[in-house]
């Protein structure tokens, strides 16, 4: 059992630096090859594979087979509501995967620098989170990694890339949303209409400056999402995305 649940947590996180590894010489045009593609996102290409691997298929199917009555495992495979809502639940992973890819296209454009010993720093600590959730030393996950075709070094420069990509979007966002502020006007405002929110059962209303802070920082993280999401709106409107799942 604790090999299993290491398989699957060690597979869990190596799937992201899998999907974020994608080969972008692929055309669209061409499916001959061995591996299908889901879709293209300004070139780049995530294969049906790569989505399986995401949406973590194998594993879902281990536990509906293994854990669950035999019933369900056959109403989820062999029913057409069963095989609408894996396709449903495989196509959200895919849009998923296509606004991860377009995020990390746009860190490395701007580019968006990053502290190479805080990507080690945050490896590390997940293979540490890993010995500690199973019970088990670096020499059994290397051994386990083997059996599975892998090795630590593969595994290490995987998550790696994973790691550092987050890292990248953490700074895309940063930088995006960098000029959102908030001004005295706008505090006061929100104030002034809201002013239930800040009168207690007795009817005394909390002075603007004991809770301008608060108003600031909710008012600036609401400017911060905005600025994100019409960014982002604008960026995928402008993508050239094709799917092909």
């Amino acid at each position: 059992m604790r090999r299993t649940l290491l398989f699957l947590l060690v597979g869990l996180a190596f799937i992201p630096s899998v999907a974020l590894s994608q080969d972008t010489s692929t055309p669209a045009a061409d499916q001959s090859g061995p591996e299908t593609i889901a879709a293209v996102v300004n070139a780049e290409t995530i294969t049906e594979d790569t989505l399986s691997a995401v949406a973590a298929l194998n594993q879902i199917f281990e536990v509906v087979f293994t854990q669950l009555p035999q019933s369900f495992g056959q109403a989820l495979l062999s029913t057409p509501e069963g095989t609408t809502f894996l396709d449903r639940y495989q196509r959200d992973v895919l849009d998923q995967l296509i606004d991860s890819r377009l995020l990390v296209q746009q860190a490395k454009e701007l580019p968006i620098a990053v502290d190479e010993s805080n990507v080690t720093e945050q490896v590390e600590g997940r293979l540490d989170q890993i010995m500690q959730q199973n019970q088990l030393t670096l020499d059994q996950i290397a051994d386990i990694l083997e059996q599975q075709g892998s090795s630590l070094d593969e595994y290490r420069e995987n998550l790696a890339s994973t790691v550092r990509e987050q890292l990248m979007v953490q700074g895309l966002q940063e930088e995006i949303v960098r000029d959102a502020t908030m001004t005295d006007e706008q505090i006061k405002s929100h104030y002034d209409e809201h002013t239930s929110e800040y009168t207690d059962a007795d009817g005394t209303i909390t002075p603007l400056e004991d809770v301008r802070d608060k108003i600031f920082d909710t008012l600036l993280q609401q400017a911060q999402s905005d600025l994100w999401n019409a960014w982002f709106t604008k960026v995928k409107d402008e993508a050239d995305i094709q799917i092909l799942f």
